[in-house]
């Protein structure tokens, strides 16, 4: 149970970086581009990717204990996610600061829409996404998807203790019941958890096929081949407007990360470059920092705009944008951004991430 997908992880830090251009918008640059508009759709990777993962690693464990697989599970991603909240609760004191004395007031008031106090509890207990009255994308507005992971982990605890020889069968009737009330006139649960139930469930259930097919390790050539073809799959995918793209996403990630798994072809060979390893290992951090970089980047070009008049902080379709004069520097922005995004996601993933899993490690 030692084998670590080094190429999954790979991946899931190059669909980490394309949500952050996602959440970027600088005018004429490639965050315009159809892929990265879609790249929303990489959070149900990450649950498929999820569920994957925490099958191998506790889906057949013997004697699996609660309060052991939890708080592993917990100090995963809470540190991180209650240091980013610190920073988003800092970052209203600000707005506070400049509102009161400055007169300024970036996109909202402090404290009020998505950085309400009413919503301050629900985000402590990870519990945003889960309710019909409250907010999923409030304060650091990424972790609504670590909100819903979270207690997918106490499901996926129930299903090994209640089912046992039957998990396997569960795994694929949450998954499947999940699907059809999302795509159904019955909401029985917010969509978002749905979405998260479909795939972590579904992630795990593709893992049970790979363990069970495992010996069938592809070519090279006939792994290569079928990187491409999954690799042109999800760019089309991605980028497309189609009416069943929800239906079709999830399908495609499964085949995908059934395929990847592998580490056959030369995509694969490609991704376990020391570069993409890298980005794998920062890949949580890439995640949850990000909102936070870009909100200071946009809150100071919305001061350089007001003390200046030259227009670096537009409104476009009720959208802030930056444009930073032509579409050349907006791309060379992007990438500054990135980089800053990435080492700042290293030093949050030394100090916090590490020192969060360490704990555990020392008791």
């Amino acid at each position: 149970m030692n084998e670590r997908f080094e190429v999954l992880d790979s991946f899931r830090g190059i669909c980490a970086i394309a949500v952050v251009i996602f959440h970027m918008n600088l005018v004429g640059s490639i965050s315009e581009l159809d892929f990265f508009k879609g790249s929303d759709v990489f959070v149900e990777f990450f649950f498929v990717l999820s569920g994957f993962v925490l099958a191998h690693g506790y889906g057949f464990k013997e004697n699996l204990n609660f309060k052991t697989f939890m708080k592993a599970r917990f100090l995963r991603l809470y540190p991180l996610h209650f240091f980013m909240f610190l920073v988003f609760i800092t970052l209203e004191f600000c707005k506070l600061f400049a509102y009161k004395f400055g007169g300024l007031v970036f996109n909202n008031e402090p404290f009020t829409n998505s950085s309400s106090i009413s919503e301050i509890i629900p985000n402590l207990l990870l519990i945003q996404s889960w309710l019909p009255f409250t907010d999923h994308l409030t304060f650091n507005y990424p972790s609504w998807s670590i909100s819903i992971e979270f207690y997918i982990y106490g499901l996926l605890f129930l299903s090994v203790y209640l089912f046992n020889n039957n998990r396997v069968l569960s795994w694929f009737m949450l998954s499947f019941i999940a699907f059809i009330i999302m795509h159904s006139d019955y909401k029985i649960l917010e969509f978002q958890v749905l979405q998260g139930l479909t795939c972590f469930f579904g992630g795990a259930f593709t893992y049970v096929i790979y363990k069970k097919m495992s010996f069938l390790k592809p070519s090279y050539i006939l792994g290569s081949i079928t990187e491409v073809l999954l690799l042109i799959c999800i760019v089309i995918v991605v980028q497309s407007k189609i009416e069943y793209r929800s239906l079709i996403a999830p399908l495609l990630f499964f085949c995908s990360v059934f395929f990847f798994a592998f580490e056959s072809g030369v995509f694969s060979k490609l991704l376990k470059f020391d570069f993409f390893l890298r980005l794998g290992k920062l890949s949580y951090s890439i995640y949850m920092t990000h909102a936070a970089i870009l909100f200071c980047l946009l809150s100071t070009a919305m001061v350089l705009q007001k003390i200046t008049g030259v227009e670096v902080a537009p409104m476009v379709d009720m959208t802030r944008y930056l444009d930073f004069g032509n579409s050349s520097m907006n791309n060379l922005m992007i990438f500054l951004i990135l980089f800053i995004v990435i080492y700042t996601s290293g030093l949050t993933y030394k100090y916090v991430e590490l020192k969060g899993q360490n704990i555990l490690k020392s008791k």
